[in-house]
């Protein structure tokens, strides 16, 4: 019941703030929707403070891709391409991606 509630808040989240994506990996390229932050704000795992980081993130549903997403795939938001350097699942569907701005 907690992965279904999950994964449908997901959904609502994404039907509502989401954004056009283009997600590649090698010549496969899926149209996607995913909730875009520019900057966030994280928690250092050793000390638990708050840490400001300029690095861009995309929230994505896991369903919404043709393959689980990895370290070198490029997201394409705002007309800039990103490249993931990190890919966290959240458990449920969702996957939280780490971005790294290379273009546009």
């Amino acid at each position: 019941m907690l992965n279904d509630l999950a994964n449908r808040a997901l959904a609502g989240v994404i039907r509502v703030m989401g954004e056009p994506v283009t997600y590649t990996r090698g010549e496969h390229t899926a149209q996607v929707k995913g909730v875009f932050q520019a900057s966030h704000v994280g928690l250092d795992p050793e000390t638990g403070m708050q840490v400001n980081s300029t690095q861009p993130i995309l929230l994505v549903d896991g369903w919404s891709l043709p393959h689980e997403p990895r370290a070198g795939d490029t997201a394409q938001v705002r007309g800039i391409t990103y490249r993931v350097r990190d890919a966290q699942p959240d458990g449920h569907t969702g996957w939280l991606l780490m971005l790294h701005r290379t273009a546009g």
